[in-house]
């Protein structure tokens, strides 16, 4: 099949559950393309980007993307200029458009202007990820710009923070289309249909990780517990909730170090927390890592922590790949009862969860955790197994392309 995936950024290091369906396809024979906003910032990207040549499949319609307010605006009037242009000279149906529509989603002019220059029709389905980019797909399609079935990914920030800052009735076109839905849990499933989705359209698509990649490594007692944690340092990761989990365990005198791997804009207040707690010597911010570095910072871990929380914006996580990734190779995984991930993690059976921000339960748990060693390759063995069976890559890409083939959004 000829498949489009239609994304924000890329390749972005925090979204490895893009990147695995992308080489999975791949993978499995499909010609995959990818249109983009723009390049992620930064320079590290994970390997299968280069593996797969993945610059070559990706097409970018807003390459020129500034922080600049002028160069934004300047950027902008080019491409209205543009689409102006094509609106009377092409012989397309722009029964569908309105000018409005570009001052709603100025990402529309970017793409009308990038698709008029060139052909991205014959696809067969086009996977857009996250719930805006699903907007912008569906009305490219209904001018004619892209062709195929459209499967929109909601993953958890597109059905919370972004309908608080546009309103409930956002996506009201969107249901009212031919498009499938599909939430990435159950949980997202509930919160479309509160939203007016028909359910019929709605059909819940796990992420999923390449379990050949993660080679068992299991927890193992040692006389330094290591917890390791990556996520972007942003509120709803619930990362000082980790911290001060950590110094509640330190001052039991359980001898711990806790690895955060990642950044974002709240590395310095996490640092001023670790610098209050007096905790340098037991906890280490360090940057974005490859999935190939996050790995071999998971073999030497016995725990893998993921304190999420609901933000004070409402934003909440989907499930997180992190966990997936640990518990394919048999660490112990520490969650909260938040969003999508209970239907990762059975607590007690698989894994552990406790309630949102308490660093006193996460401390517990873990500290529960180191004392029982016995416990560990059941729990363990029983993550895996969940990984294998229910967020397995290549087990939900053939779901995906049973129901492209079957042309479900008919």
């Amino acid at each position: 099949m000829k498949i489009l995936f239609f994304v924000g950024e890329f390749p972005k290091l925090s979204q490895t559950f893009i990147l695995n369906q992308i080489t999975g396809l791949i993978d499995a024979g499909h010609d995959v393309r990818i249109i983009a906003k723009r390049k992620a910032p930064g320079q590290k990207v994970h390997d299968d980007v280069a593996n797969y040549r993945l610059d070559e499949r990706t097409i970018y319609y807003d390459a020129a993307g500034s922080n600049s307010k002028l160069q934004k605006a300047v950027h902008f009037a080019a491409a209205l200029a543009s689409v102006s242009i094509a609106r009377l000279f092409e012989k397309k149906d722009w029964k569908s458009f309105s000018y409005r529509d570009l001052f709603r989603q100025p990402n529309l002019a970017f793409l009308i202007r990038t698709l008029s220059r060139i052909n991205l029709r014959g696809c067969d389905a086009v996977l857009a990820h996250f719930g805006p980019n699903g907007l912008l797909a569906r009305k490219c399609i209904d001018l004619g710009l892209l062709q195929g079935d459209l499967y929109i990914a909601f993953h958890g920030y597109d059905m919370l923070r972004y309908i608080n800052e546009k309103g409930e009735n956002v996506y009201q076109d969107l249901f009212a289309s031919r498009s499938t839905l599909l939430p990435i849990s159950e949980y997202w499933k509930r919160r479309l249909i509160v939203l007016g989705a028909d359910p019929d359209r709605i059909i819940v698509h796990h992420m999923g990780i390449d379990l050949s990649r993660f080679t068992v490594c299991p927890a193992r007692p040692a006389k330094e517990t290591v917890i390791v944690s990556a996520a972007r340092f942003v509120e709803k990761k619930g990362l000082e909730y980790g911290i001060k989990a950590i110094a509640e365990m330190i001052s039991h005198g359980y001898p711990v170090r806790y690895d955060l791997a990642g950044d974002g804009p709240l590395a310095a207040e996490l640092k001023e927390l670790i610098d209050r707690l007096h905790l340098g010597g037991h906890v280490r911010l360090l940057g974005w890592k490859t999935q190939e570095e996050w790995i071999s910072l998971m073999k030497g871990a016995q725990i893998v922590l993921a304190p999420s929380v609901t933000a004070r914006s409402g934003d909440m996580e989907g499930i997180p790949v992190q966990l997936m990734e640990a518990m394919a190779m048999e660490k112990l995984v520490v969650s909260t009862n938040h969003s999508g991930i209970p239907e990762l993690i059975e607590d007690g059976v698989s894994g552990f969860l406790v309630k949102e921000k308490s660093p006193e339960q996460l401390a517990q748990a873990m500290m529960r955790i180191i004392d029982t060693p016995e416990k560990w390759d059941r729990i363990t063995r029983q993550a895996r197994w969940t990984v294998k069976q229910q967020f397995n890559r290549d087990v939900q890409n053939r779901r995906l392309i049973e129901m492209m083939e079957k042309g479900t959004a008919d």
